[in-house]
């Protein structure tokens, strides 16, 4: 196994003298191989070696597998990093201890200032996530399966071993007399990817007892055609406009864009939720759909919103607050992190905007609250419905669930921010100012 992890630095450029490296290890057959084949290369490379081991506390062998791990650590003289899986509220265990796991080795490699974080997934489990992916539905650079470098927060995360067959890990731990530990969940009929393990890879082979190998050249090519496609999906990402909470773009420019791209930049732009190809193809019927406005939680994971010909994925759900609130004194009134209503004194250089409504403080107090079904406002033409005005005005459905009524004795003043009813012309000796502060960050 030394020779693969040599070839496996050569190929890549890598380099491992001076290095510090975090090898996670579980105590399998693989983690377990990939650790004692660095060991063995530490005195000729004159590199770090640190183990990070995350007990999941699912099994009744969890606290032998933790005590091994330290004392083969404390025997090679190797620094050991152990935590320990707390239990949490999750509806996935297998996504939720993944989190984890990822977390955890973060906070090792940020500890010891590693330079590579070093994993164990081999050949076999690189067709087990190919397999899974096509039958998901997935993008170009998702049916490649594992890679063997990934930049990974400003680091390199590393897995020498994809060209290598997990038979072939054990032979080397045989042949060293090496103890490691079998996880019995893997052979449970639960999960997809242990009954592809089990009833497809096995064909497989039977096939070609070489077919990992046409795996990996599989995802060699799709990985470089996948690095002419990024080119395109780059140039259409330039055109998109970033904000902290979302990024939006046209509607008509994702248009022009063939559906092979459309998917390919949907699946880039919501790389971190993990959708399969189906849940993508969702979100473009969407935004081809007839209806001009949708707001819509997704999975709970982001909200889109179609506004009109402007397209929206917050990184956030977006919970409309219901707002009921009397003002009957000057002074600002905080109703959420994103909404303050400003009531002051009106200043003899004042200006009235749109935004701003003057009113008489001795017709105090008056009512803000949320738009409710039904309401109308009194224009020069006559009464009209609110949502009909929201709708004229192409006010998108995102600020159209945020505006506020400003109402006194069941008569509406003013669509805050958006529209003023004819009745403000008969007040008067207006000497305060009424506006609402929308922080959407």
């Amino acid at each position: 196994m030394e020779k693969e992890i040599i070839a496996f630095f050569e190929k890549h450029n890598l380099q491992l003298n001076n290095k510090t490296l975090v090898v996670a290890v579980s105590t399998g057959a693989d983690s377990m191989a990939l650790l004692v084949a660095i060991i063995a290369l530490q005195s000729r490379y004159h590199f770090k070696i640190n183990v990070a081991h995350l007990n999941h506390q699912k099994r009744l062998q969890s606290t032998e597998e933790e005590k091994y791990i330290i004392d083969f650590c404390h025997q090679h003289q190797i620094e050991c990093h152990v935590e320990r899986l707390k239990n949490g509220n999750y509806k996935n265990f297998q996504n939720y201890a993944r989190q984890e796991r990822y977390a955890f080795f973060k906070r090792v490699m940020d500890k010891v200032n590693g330079d590579y974080l070093v994993l164990a997934h081999h050949a076999i489990d690189n067709m087990e996530t190919i397999l899974m992916r096509l039958i998901r539905g997935s993008n170009l650079k998702g049916y490649a399966g594992i890679d063997e470098v990934t930049i990974w927060h400003n680091k390199l995360l590393l897995r020498p071993f994809l060209g290598v067959l997990k038979e072939q890990l054990i032979d080397y731990l045989n042949t060293n007399n090496i103890k490691y530990y079998e996880d019995e969940s893997n052979e449970s009929d639960i999960y997809t990817r242990n009954r592809i393990r089990k009833e497809i890879i096995p064909v497989l082979f039977n096939e070609d007892m070489n077919v990992h190998i046409k795996f990996q050249e599989f995802a060699d090519t799709l990985r470089e055609a996948n690095i002419l496609l990024k080119a395109e999906v780059d140039d259409f990402l330039k055109t998109c406009k970033y904000e902290k909470k979302y990024i939006s773009f046209k509607k008509e420019e994702f248009s022009k864009l063939s559906e092979f791209l459309q998917i390919e930049v949907l699946f880039t732009i919501l790389k971190k939720y993990n959708l399969s190809k189906a849940n993508i193809c969702e979100i473009i019927k969407l935004i081809f759909s007839r209806k001009k406005n949708i707001k819509l939680v997704y999975k709970n994971l982001f909200t889109f919103v179609k506004e009109y010909e402007n397209i929206f994925i917050y990184d956030e759900i977006i919970v409309n607050n219901k707002v009921d609130v009397f003002i009957e004194e000057i002074k600002n009134y905080k109703i959420n992190d994103t909404i303050t209503i400003i009531v002051k004194k009106k200043d003899s250089i004042s200006v009235p905007t749109d935004d701003v409504l003057w009113y008489n403080s001795n017709m105090l107090p008056v009512r803000i609250r949320s738009r409710k079904p039904g309401d109308r406002i009194l224009l020069d033409s006559g009464y009209k419905k609110v949502k009909d005005l929201l709708i004229d005005l192409k006010i998108g459905i995102v600020r159209r669930d945020q505006v506020l009524i400003l109402e006194k004795d069941g008569e509406i003043l003013a669509v805050l921010g958006i529209k003023k009813s004819s009745i403000l012309k008969e007040i008067k000796n207006n000497d305060i100012l009424v506006k609402v502060d929308f922080n959407n960050g």
